[in-house]
């Protein structure tokens, strides 16, 4: 057996107990918490993938495959359930008798057993309806689950079924067309945009399998990837994949003279406009700073006026001395008093300001380490940005797919052009409306044919001996799929003179 298809410490696992799938990476002494108990998971080390596990006293025994299929209903069961009357009084074990009964430390299958045999109804159930109950016991009372490696199906129904949000209500059949109707296959070239934790991503490497190109393009500083990390994927694997910010999309067109493009008309009046709001910012802020400077020089000759209104005061009052009493020389020192009190406070404001902000600015130094990181990362996203410009710069990418909660609209318009002729391009959107917008800018600007959008309606069914059935619940959408094909677009027409 080789080493990839046993467990291994630092490997990310799935736990699957009935339709409950859980993400785990099994380290050593790490300890699993499942319906309410805590074990761990040493012993699984070395054993090969599919191995099926129970929990009894916090520890864990592997299971037997010949065990569980001896697990079989009961001989003897009645025709049907007509007269049944299933409730809790056909049941003679109380709740603090099966309480009792694990703290004494029976086992899960022992108590099933005692709930079977106290059972007043069990007998006269149908074959079927005693598999249904025994499995619902089982699901209550045994800690039982299965070891698998995380894949796509697997990691799709995970996020589908706990945070159905976060992959933007992206199901697995959707999917698995989105890989289909792309054309993801080894050695294939694709660009991305994705907002499903790196589902879609890790999707396609996984079909790739480590031959070809992925060129990501991601709103945020760095791309979310925790669904690769799930994967366990080698490193040939992970050096497929290259990333480019999205704000970055207008300089690559800019580099790569992509000048035919409508897009890159359109991005290089939006780098004017942008000049131009800029230019307007400078212009109201030096306005502003006029404005002050005017303001002040207002305040500084009012203040010279009074002065000057004091200085003739002062004058009337030495020529009327003799009018003028005590008292009046008393209130004025004391007002001159007052002035000079309020201009030292607010003198020792402003220097406590002017000290704050010196405060402020030392806080914003950076240190030597801070600015050698800081230098290395602006390296690194150049380095990346010059290997995806060598990338796309032929403009021959095999396929686009876009799986992002933005608007895909302006998204879908620039990248188009970096695809080659007869190459598929597929969109996903939970909802339909912003599809119609993309359909309509596509037929308006031409160069693509067999344009669709479309809606999967999904089923789910049991698949049992002579119960086959399709399940009461299922879900409402998976979703909507706008695909086309790439062709030559016409030339220009002039309008008519």
């Amino acid at each position: 057996m080789e080493s990839t298809d046993c467990v291994k410490e630092g490997d990310n696992l799935i736990l699957k107990k009935e339709n409950s799938l859980k993400l785990f990476k099994l380290w050593k002494k790490r300890r699993v918490f499942m319906d309410k108990k805590d074990f761990l998971l040493d012993a699984a080390l070395g054993q090969p993938y599919g191995t099926v596990w129970e929990v009894r006293n916090n520890d864990v025994v592997q299971i037997d495959h010949s065990v569980i299929q001896a697990e079989q209903v009961d001989s003897a069961s009645g025709g049907d359930n007509r007269n049944i009357v299933d409730d809790s009084s056909t049941q003679k074990l109380s709740r603090e008798d099966i309480s009792s009964l694990k703290e004494s430390g029976h086992s899960g299958e022992s108590i099933i057993e005692q709930l079977v045999e106290n059972s007043a109804s069990f007998k006269d159930k149908n074959v079927y309806s005693q598999a249904k109950y025994r499995k619902k016991k089982r699901e209550k009372h045994l800690t039982r689950f299965q070891i698998l490696r995380p894949s796509t199906r697997l990691l799709c129904d995970m996020y589908w079924n706990r945070a159905p949000s976060k992959i933007i209500q992206l199901r697995a059949d959707t999917l698995a067309q989105i890989l289909t109707a792309a054309n993801i296959q080894s050695t294939s070239k694709v660009m991305l945009v994705e907002s499903t934790q790196g589902l879609v991503l890790g999707a396609m490497m996984e079909r790739m399998a480590g031959q070809g190109t992925i060129v990501q393009f991601h709103s945020e500083d760095k791309p979310v990837r925790l669904a690769v990390d799930a994967y366990n994927f080698p490193q040939s694997y992970q050096d497929t994949v290259h990333s480019l910010v999205l704000g970055n999309v207008g300089r690559l067109f800019k580099e790569i003279n992509c000048t035919e493009s409508p897009k890159a008309q359109e991005s290089t009046e939006v780098e004017k406009s942008q000049v131009q709001i800029t230019e307007k910012l400078d212009t109201e802020s030096g306005d502003t700073k006029q404005t002050l400077q005017q303001g002040a020089t207002c305040t500084e000759h009012s203040a010279d006026l009074q002065e000057v209104r004091k200085a003739s005061d002062d004058t009337q009052k030495d020529e009327s001395k003799t009018e003028v009493g005590s008292s009046t020389e008393s209130a004025q020192s004391a007002k001159v008093k007052d002035q000079e009190e309020s201009a030292m406070e607010i003198t020792s404001r402003e220097e406590s300001g002017t000290e704050k902000k010196q405060g402020k600015g030392k806080r914003k130094m950076e240190t030597p380490e801070q600015k050698e990181a800081k230098l290395e990362r602006q390296q690194q996203r150049q380095e990346a940005f010059v290997k995806v410009k060598e990338i796309l710069q032929q403009q021959n990418m095999d396929a686009l797919v876009i799986v992002s909660r933005f608007q895909p609209s302006p998204i879908l318009m620039a990248l188009i052009e970096l695809l080659a002729l007869s190459r598929p391009f597929v969109v996903y959107c939970s909802n339909k409306e912003p599809l119609m917008e993309c359909y309509l800018k596509l037929r308006e600007r031409g160069g693509a044919i067999s344009l669709r959008i479309t809606e999967t309606w999904l089923r789910n069914y049991q698949v049992l001996p002579k119960r086959t059935h399709p399940l009461v619940t299922m879900s409402g959408t998976g979703g909507y799929l706008l695909t086309g094909i790439t062709v030559e677009a016409p030339p220009a027409t002039s309008p008519a003179t």
